[in-house]
């Protein structure tokens, strides 16, 4: 997901690069996409959290059209390199860390009450599941803290 919001996030950080467009003839469009490519990056590398705000001084006197054109190719050209795939690599890489440190371990969190449910459940050979007795056991459990104390559990019976 966040892989997803990630490229999402780099086609709306164009929009802030093409604010303030007028007609001049001092106008260096190449200036301009080096001057946004560069801060495209810097945004990407710091984790896409989004570019100043500010229109690059190299971009005074570019045209709308002109500018939508540069702001495009810069973020194809992001998404083509291989900085790109090594900054969603390492946004990848965040959220599995993230996510790993934010569940909580199963034995410290989980009641006696849900271990010992789940631990039933396991050696139990019906095709049922208690859902009553599992509610009030491991009701306050999200999904994620759910699993991983079955995975503790399983881990602790396989174990011995």
């Amino acid at each position: 997901m966040r892989i997803r919001a990630a490229v999402v996030a780099s086609l709306l950080l164009a929009a802030p690069l093409l604010a303030a467009c007028s007609s001049d003839t001092t106008a260096d469009p190449q200036a301009c996409k080096a001057a946004m490519a560069e801060g495209y990056r810097k945004a990407m590398a710091e984790g896409g959290k989004g570019p100043d705000q500010k229109r690059p001084a190299a971009c005074k006197g570019v045209d709308d059209k002109t500018a939508q054109r540069l702001a495009g190719e810069v973020v194809k050209e992001y998404l083509d390199s291989d900085q790109a795939k090594k900054d969603v690599n390492k946004a990848f890489e965040d959220s599995i860390e993230q996510q790993a440190s934010a569940t909580p371990s199963p034995s410290t969190s989980v009641s006696p009450e849900c271990q010992a449910w789940i631990k039933k459940e396991l050696q139990d050979s019906s095709e049922s599941v208690d859902g009553k007795t599992g509610v009030a056991a491991c009701g306050d459990l999200s999904d994620d803290e759910l699993q991983a104390a079955i995975d503790q559990v399983t881990k602790e019976l396989s174990a011995g």
